[in-house]
């Protein structure tokens, strides 16, 4: 294969083999002209980083001032211009992940003083524990005598039951469970009747910071999920308009979720970096974000565009909380 030397213009494209007409190949699109110094290597990444930022600064501009605008152009063809929803989406969550990372979320996962309230139910247990010691000395003394014991077992059991659920919110609060009646009914929590899920439940009530650890880890892995779920509703709740593929649901959405990142990414600035109050005021941009884009994307009017923009907040409620679920059930899992 014929090589390209500093300044040469080749005679057939290098990277496929097509002879060229011109200084660009018409079939991968190279130019005819190679480089092969230091100053030009300087010259692509300096082209590449620009050409990017270009394409990002665009992107994020429209997707914050005229959202639908930029839905409708970029489904309509222009791919060149903007930067893809996905890459914009991937940006977002990277500014996320970062941007929690260093300077954390919206607040502690636990209350002060939760250590003290879990003492306080260990305390309670232990008298609990006393009081089921005595009426098993009263049932013992009444089987000797040829009492009823019907009585006695049922306040017995009520109070075994008792001391579960005390134990179970010390568990939640931190504490554990370290006591125990001598009767076995403190040695494992029954929570679904499911031994190995009941232990791992257990083991994540022990342990809730390690479980909320995980979840985060794997929101970020499985961010691209929330897609997923919400081109479905999107799909059914657009039927009844004419001319929409998936690949228009999917554009919106992407969209949408990348602004709401990035809006997550100046909440976290506005109260952890700028220590400013009113950030539950930001929270106000989603759905007047929600509304400009539904309104321009899906050319809808002003009442038909608040009643969409009220269906689609539900099902985003909706979907972050199967997403919620799901990440839990994994955190639980593993």
């Amino acid at each position: 294969m014929q090589v390209g030397f500093p300044g040469e213009d080749a005679k057939t494209c290098l990277n496929c083999g097509t002879s060229l007409v011109g200084h660009y190949c018409h079939s991968c699109g190279q130019s005819s002209h190679i480089h092969r110094t230091l100053g030009a290597w300087w010259h692509d990444f300096s082209h590449g980083v620009l050409h990017i930022e270009g394409q990002v600064w665009r992107t994020m501009a429209m997707l914050v001032t005229r959202p639908g605008e930029l839905t409708r152009r970029y489904i309509a063809g222009e791919r060149r211009r903007f930067l893809s929803p996905l890459a914009l989406y991937l940006f977002s969550v990277f500014l996320l992940y970062v941007a929690y990372s260093v300077l954390g979320g919206f607040g502690t996962f636990h209350p002060p003083g939760t250590q003290d309230a879990a003492m306080e139910l260990r305390a309670e247990v232990a008298k609990v524990d006393q009081r089921i010691a005595g009426i098993d000395r009263e049932r013992t003394a009444a089987v000797a005598t040829g009492r009823n014991t019907a009585t006695l077992d049922a306040e017995r059991a009520k109070l075994v039951e008792q001391k579960r659920s005390i134990d179970f919110t010390a568990m939640a609060l931190g504490g554990g469970a370290e006591t125990g009646s001598g009767h076995g009914e403190h040695q494992e929590q029954v929570i679904t009747g499911w031994k190995s899920l009941d232990a791992k439940i257990a083991h994540a009530i022990r342990d809730p910071e390690f479980l909320l650890f995980k979840m985060e880890a794997n929101g970020y892995k499985f961010s691209w999920a929330l897609i997923l779920l919400s081109m479905p509703f999107m799909r059914l709740f657009f039927l009844w308009k004419r001319g929409l593929a998936m690949f228009d649901h999917a554009v919106f959405v992407t969209y949408s979720l990348s602004f709401v990142s990035l809006l997550m990414v100046v909440m976290i600035l506005w109260t952890k970096l700028a220590h400013l109050n009113g950030v539950a005021l930001l929270m106000l941009a989603f759905p007047v974000h929600l509304f400009l884009q539904i309104r321009g994307a899906y050319h809808l009017g002003v009442i038909s565009g608040l009643l969409m923009t009220l269906i689609v907040s539900v099902m985003a409620a909706t979907v972050l909380l199967i997403w919620i679920i799901g990440l839990l059930a994994l955190g639980i899992a593993h």
